[in-house]
């Protein structure tokens, strides 16, 4: 379901409707009614169709609604609008950019962000929020590395924007705390990068001083194919053979939910990797888990034999 087909109303139209505060209680007692939002509240069966994602699209519909003046949604809440992947979970509270240093509070729903930086908001239907380049820039700046990673090469591999527009908008924030931060996820960011793990493992090979690999490389199989792979460090330390293979496709490829792969497909996946082994590649496939801890990617990574850049 469309979050943006879920009827969200807020108790004034409600009681315009003849619904009061005691029917309103008792409609979402007997479950037929879920609160949204401060406010805000939706049909329980429609509710519960959607995803987490689209929850907090109709959670946003619903403060935005209830409030009184013009809301300028932003940084990771205006990265979901975007479309752009949230790695670590999504936000708690809806995000707003306000140029009133002086003024303004953070509230139960609403995280409010300050800045006297010019910015030009966009609509997006019920939403008025920052451009995705100011949108990638906040995040940057604001967030670690394994938050604006991951979106800016989404939004680079979907051509969706470019490094130098994401830069044009850090660049008036040069002394921003974050600035250094936001710079090292700019060099970081790359349109290779097919998933969020991919991004993940390229930043903790950077955490970790590791030399970064190559991604998509190209190799030849001894059926006389060719496959694409998604990590190649071709040469190593102390290790003999052609090179190292990181394939970072988790569970979203192989988990029973998602089924996106069929026998044939897990069957074919097994062949190529057998095909690569015999030529005395070897494999690591990280799972969330093992990428998302710098302990348990550490540790995989100093049995590989890649050298360290510093």
């Amino acid at each position: 379901m469309d979050p943006s087909d879920l009827v969200v109303s807020t108790s004034r139209q409600l009681a315009r409707r003849g619904v009061d505060r005691s029917a309103l209680s008792r409609l979402a007692a007997r479950g037929d009614v879920v609160r949204v939002s401060p406010g805000a509240y939706a049909e329980r069966r429609a509710w519960d169709e959607l995803d987490d994602r689209q929850r907090f699209v109709a959670a946003a519909r619903g403060i935005v609604a209830t409030r009184p003046g013009e809301l300028l949604i932003s940084h990771r809440s205006a990265a979901v609008l975007h479309g752009l992947p949230v790695v670590g979970g999504l936000p708690r509270r809806l995000d707003s950019l306000r140029s009133d240093v002086g003024g303004g509070r953070s509230e139960a729903s609403i995280s409010a962000h300050r800045s006297t930086v010019p910015c030009e908001p966009v609509e997006l239907g019920d939403f008025c929020l920052t451009s995705l380049e100011r949108t990638l820039a906040d995040v940057a700046l604001a967030h670690p590395l394994v938050v604006s990673v991951p979106m800016l090469d989404h939004a680079l591999f979907h051509s969706t924007t470019t490094l130098d527009a994401v830069e044009a908008e850090l660049e008036p924030r040069r002394r921003h705390p974050g600035s250094k931060r936001a710079l090292a996820a700019l060099g970081l960011a790359t349109a290779a990068s097919q998933s969020p793990l991919e991004s993940l493992v390229q930043v903790r090979c950077f955490e970790g001083g590791w030399e970064r690999p190559e991604q998509q490389a190209r190799l030849p199989l001894l059926s006389g194919r060719r496959a694409f792979v998604d990590c190649l460090w071709r040469s190593r330390a102390r290790r003999a053979g052609p090179g190292l293979i990181v394939e970072a496709d988790g569970r979203y490829k192989y988990g029973p939910v998602a089924q996106l792969m069929t026998g044939e497909e897990h069957w074919k996946e097994k062949v190529r990797e057998d095909d690569l082994r015999e030529q005395g590649f070897e494999f690591r496939r990280p799972t969330w888990d093992r990428a998302w801890s710098r302990t348990q990617f550490e540790t995989m990574m100093r049995g590989t034999g890649v050298r360290r850049t510093c």
